[in-house]
C-alpha cells in the first residue's frame, strides 16, 4: 500500500478494520518516535522457554519519510523462518528510553499468508551482554494459537543468547512524514502488547 495513503486512512480511522481487521484499538504505553528519527540494528540467537535456539537479525526506524527495516527470524525447534514484507510502525517507551519496537506485515517460510510480528530490541550498552530480544507474532499459522511469543531475553552468553543491539543516532535520512505523527500503537502494532 502507499505509505501516503496508509498515513490518510491512519488519520482517519478508516485503517482500523479495513486494513488490519481491529475492531477496537487498544491502550498502551509507548509512543511512536518523533522526529528526528533514530534507527536500531540487532543481530544474535536467544534460547527459548523450552531452550530450544533461535536466531535473529533486525534493523529499524524511518528514513526517507517513511517507515524503514527488516527483520528475519528464524525457529530451529519449529523449522520456520520469519522475514518482514513491509514496516508498519517504530516505537519506544518513555519508561525504557533504550529500547525500540518493530512492528510490521511478514512471511513465515514462503507461504502466501503474511502475518504480524511485534519485536522489542533494547540496547544497554556495550558489549551487548545486557541487550534483549524478544518477537511476538500474530495468527502464526502453525501453531493454531493466536499469539506465538518469546519474551526478552538477555544477550548474555550462556544460556539466555548471544548478540547485539545498538541504537544509533539519526541523521538527515531518518526522516518521517508529518501525516505518520498521527498514526497511535494500535494502527502499526494490531493489538499485540510488546513481548
Amino acid at each position: 500500500m502507499n505509505r501516503k495513503l496508509f498515513s490518510a486512512l491512519a488519520a482517519t480511522g478508516a485503517l482500523a478494520v479495513g486494513m488490519l481487521g481491529i475492531a477496537t484499538p487498544m491502550n498502551a504505553n509507548a509512543h511512536w518516535v518523533q522526529a528526528p528519527c533514530d534507527f536500531v540494528t540487532a543481530g544474535g540467537f536467544v534460547f527459548k522457554d523450552n531452550k530450544e535456539m533461535a536466531n535473529f537479525g533486525a534493523h529499524g526506524g524511518c528514513k526517507h519519510g517513511e517507515f524503514w527495516g527488516n527483520v528475519n527470524y528464524v525457529d530451529h525447534e519449529n523449522q520456520f523462518h520469519l522475514k518482514s514484507t513491509r514496516i508498519t510502525g517504530y516505537l519506544f517507551d518513555p519508561e525504557t528510553p533504550l529500547a525500540r519496537d518493530i512492528c510490521g506485515w511478514a512471511r513465515i517460510n514462503d507461504q502466501e499468508q503474511e502475518v504480524m510480528f511485534r519485536i522489542r530490541l533494547v540496547d544497554n550498552g556495550e558489549p551487548g551482554r545486557n541487550d534483549t530480544f524478544g518477537i511476538t507474532i500474530d495468527n502464526w499459522y502453525t501453531s493454531g494459537e493466536r499469539f506465538y511469543r518469546v519474551s526478552s531475553r538477555k544477550l548474555a552468553n550462556g544460556d539466555k543468547g548471544g548478540g547485539n543491539v545498538q541504537l544509533h543516532k539519526g541523521n538527515r535520512s531518518n526522516s518521517i512524514d508529518p501525516g505518520y505523527f498521527t498514526l497511535q500503537e494500535w494502527q502499526m502494532c494490531g493489538d499485540m502488547a510488546h513481548p
